[in-house]
């Protein structure tokens, strides 16, 4: 009953974001500016946050050990994208390769496993992005650039998400030290990071707004989202249920692993004159599916760990 309370909230969220995206109060500029103030403030924060507590021996295990399925997940999908794209149109191949790889957990699955999972959710969540964020901008970048970006590792490094994790570290040293951060900081920082899942879930709203039926019908963009959205997640989902891996760790990989195409998939594609409307389709008809799959994936993980 939870779980289903919880998902409730967020489509109500997401619902509020639709509403505004056909008012055109969220249209294309301003989802764009509300995003760099989610990437750059907010979701920050809300890591920073999930952050506020001593390390322990459990904790220390749980981020190990969700930093090797990580790692472990990218090396899963390189394999993937050797497998099943080879026939591939050369000018969808890239979005596609770039859509398994680099999954939206950043702007969807992280505000998502705060909900589900709390705190320890979110702490998980930033951790298991790491490995993708650095993929994403050097060997991603490649797949559609033909070379790497030599800023590329700056740009990581740099980036206020990954910047939050080593703070989020020092602070969690902090707490273990036997001190805590003053009573307005923490208030502040909390405050903040508690508007991610709403503004987070308002921006996919307003995206599927601008989603037209035929377009979400486009048959290589709906075998996409089958395999992002469905059988990733069952794989992952059955490999770790095999592996002698924690239920928690484990259901929040196996939930990340569901989230659709990142929305930097359209931009690169239209940055290194790839087939950008192709991938707008990818982003956009895996988003609104995931509001049905991720819901049914979260059962079933769910139910498989408690058998």
């Amino acid at each position: 009953m939870e779980m289903i309370a919880i998902q409730i909230e967020i489509f109500i969220m997401t619902a509020v974001g639709y509403y505004l995206g056909l008012r055109k109060t969220l249209d294309a500029m301003t989802r764009a500016h509300l995003v760099d103030v989610i990437m750059a403030v907010v979701m920050p924060a809300s890591i920073i946050g999930s952050f506020e507590m001593a390390i322990t021996p459990e904790i220390l295990r749980m981020t190990i050990s969700v930093l090797a399925i990580a790692c472990a997940l990218q090396l899963f999908y390189a394999l993937w994208n050797h497998v099943f794209f080879r026939g591939t149109e050369e000018s969808h191949r890239a979005c596609l390769k770039y859509g398994i790889m680099v999954s939206n957990a950043g702007l969807i699955g992280m505000p998502v496993a705060e909900a589900y999972f709390g705190s320890q959710g979110l702490l998980c969540a930033a951790v298991f992005l790491l490995p993708q964020r650095i993929l994403m901008w050097t060997y991603g970048v490649s797949m559609f650039a033909g070379t790497k970006d030599r800023h590329a590792v700056r740009r990581v490094l740099l980036h206020p998400c990954v910047l939050s994790i080593f703070i989020g570290f020092a602070v969690m040293a902090w707490y273990s030290a036997g001190f805590t951060l003053p009573e307005p900081i923490v208030g502040a920082v909390d405050f903040i990071g508690g508007c991610n899942t709403a503004l987070s879930m308002f921006v996919v709203g307003a995206i599927i707004s601008e989603c037209p039926l035929r377009e979400m019908l486009d048959r290589e963009a709906l075998v996409y989202s089958f395999e992002r959205l469905i059988a990733i997640p069952i794989i992952v989902a059955v490999v770790l249920h095999l592996l002698p891996v924690d239920a928690f760790s484990a259901e929040v990989c196996v939930l990340l692993s569901a989230m659709p195409a990142a929305s930097t998939t359209a931009m690169l594609a239209e940055k290194y004159h790839a087939d950008a409307p192709f991938a707008s389709k990818l982003v956009m008809t895996s988003t609104a599916l995931s509001l049905i799959t991720v819901p049914l994936v979260t059962i079933g993980m769910r139910l498989l760990w408690s058998l």
